[in-house]
């Protein structure tokens, strides 16, 4: 029993191992360098993008709640100002 368990082990570990050599090839070979540096900047590059664009509308949108809080408040305030006074008595 304990050897079938060294064996899916070592199993796992030949994958995982193979996997990352296949990945180094890729990476540091010679097509595979200049490649997989333009998949890392081509992709930095789309994130960075997308982190403008949702930063630029997440100012937007709190600029607008802002306005909508500050015109409630201003109409509340007028409203309390425009009630008559209340007569305790």
């Amino acid at each position: 029993m304990a050897e079938r368990q060294n064996s899916g082990n070592g199993l796992m570990k030949g994958a995982v191992i193979g996997d990352d050599r296949r990945g180094g090839g890729l990476a540091f070979g010679s097509e595979g360098g200049s490649r997989a540096s333009r998949d890392i900047r081509d992709t930095y590059i789309r994130s960075k993008d997308k982190t403008r664009q949702l930063a630029s509308e997440a100012g937007a949108k709190t600029q607008e709640v802002a306005h909508q809080v500050v015109r409630h408040a201003s109409d509340l305030a007028g409203k309390t100002r425009a009630r008559p006074p209340i007569r305790q008595g």
